[in-house]
C-alpha cells in the first residue's frame, strides 16, 4: 500500500507558489498543496538573508513523490531550492483513501 509523503519547498512570491501548487494538483502529483507566507532567515553566499517567502506543503503518495520532486526542481526559480521530503508513518484511514482516490 502507498505511504503518505509530504514535500516542502519555498517560493519567492505568492503567485509562483500558487501556480506551482495548482500545477502539481492538476497534474495528479499532489492530492493537496497548502501554502502560506513565511519569513526566512538563512545564510547565502556568505551573507545572512532575511526574506519573505511562500512555503508550500505538498501532500502526496510514495508512488508520486519522485515525479513531484522532479517537477518542483524543473519549475523552480531558485538556484538551490529547499526540497524536503517527510515520510508519514501514521495517517487517518479516510484521508489516505481520499488521497489514493485523488491521485489515480
Amino acid at each position: 500500500m502507498d505511504k503518505v509523503c509530504v514535500v516542502i519547498t519555498t517560493y519567492e512570491s505568492e503567485e509562483k507558489a500558487a501556480d506551482a501548487a495548482k500545477n502539481m494538483v492538476e497534474n495528479g502529483l499532489a492530492a493537496c498543496a497548502t501554502f502560506f507566507k513565511v519569513r526566512s532567515i538563512y545564510e547565502w553566499k556568505g551573507k545572512t538573508e532575511d526574506a519573505t517567502e511562500y512555503l508550500v506543503i505538498y501532500k502526496t503518495l510514495s508512488t508520486k513523490v519522485e515525479h513531484l520532486k522532479s517537477e518542483v526542481l524543473k519549475m523552480h526559480s531558485y538556484e538551490v531550492p529547499e526540497l524536503l521530503e517527510i515520510n508519514v508513518d501514521k495517517v487517518g484511514e479516510n484521508y489516505l483513501k481520499w488521497m489514493s482516490d485523488s491521485l489515480i
